[in-house]
């Protein structure tokens, strides 16, 4: 009896030696992660925007592309942090290798060209397993901004009917537009340091904010009304801002 049981205790050592001697079974190489694409993302938001201390975001969600190690990061941030100005959406496509960043592109609706790109971005990547699909076509019809069909009802002509013959017609109804006052040549300024800077339609303070450009942006000044308003832009006006948002 005693035999029996040394001989079991030995097979037993014996059977576990041999379990210590097998090669270590090799684990998957872990896939990048979706917080690394998250803070890749919102540090090129941040660069974009040149953030100092806090920035607001909300509806941030990160998604598989169908592309291996690529993540799409979509979005809103406000720029400014008033609770009076709107969040501006982002799409950021991330490429990762072994949860390190290689590369994230940024498109973020800081204009009417820039939203109409960042709403085609969101259509082809904000869900999972998201990216262009093969033979789609390069355009896309877009639906009009809130702020380009603003502006096509103000610049669209009323209906008119055909005046009897020899009867003049009257004259088109103008809408009235600030008094701007004509400046001797162009005039390039740059905007506060301190933060993002609302562009205004309207003079005064109290017309809607049509854009919001980065700190430190370089404008051209196009027109000046009363009370220290100016109208700025690049090509062409984007709309109006108070002087002191400016370092002349």
């Amino acid at each position: 009896m005693m035999h029996r049981l040394v001989a079991l205790v030995l097979t037993v050592i014996g059977v576990g030696l041999a379990a210590c001697g097998d090669p270590p079974k090799e684990t998957p190489s872990p896939e990048p992660t979706l917080a690394s694409a998250r803070q890749a993302a919102e540090a090129q938001v941040r660069a974009r925007l040149r953030m100092v201390g806090e920035m607001q975001m909300r509806a941030v969600q990160a998604w598989r592309q169908q592309v291996p190690n690529t993540i799409a990061v979509c979005g809103q941030v406000n720029p400014t942090g008033e609770a009076t100005d709107p969040f501006i959406p982002f799409v950021a496509l991330v490429t990762l290798r072994e949860d390190k960043t290689e590369r994230a592109d940024l498109v973020i609706g800081m204009s009417n060209s820039e939203a109409g790109r960042v709403f085609v971005e969101m259509l082809d990547r904000c869900f999972e397993g998201g990216g262009p699909p093969s033979g789609r076509p390069q355009a896309r019809v877009l639906p009009p901004l809130p702020l380009d069909a603003a502006l096509a009802q103000q610049r669209g002509a009323l209906p008119t009917t055909t005046p009897p013959s020899g009867v003049a017609s009257p004259p088109a109804p103008t809408s009235p537009k600030p008094a701007t006052l004509p400046l001797a040549g162009e005039r390039v300024v740059t905007t506060t340091a301190a933060h993002p800077v609302n562009i205004r339609s309207q003079p005064g303070g109290g017309g809607t904010v049509v854009r919001i450009i980065p700190r430190a942006s370089t404008v051209r000044i196009f027109g000046e009304a009363p009370g220290g308003w100016l109208q700025v832009g690049e090509d062409q006006p984007f709309g109006w801002v108070h002087g002191s948002m400016l370092d002349r």
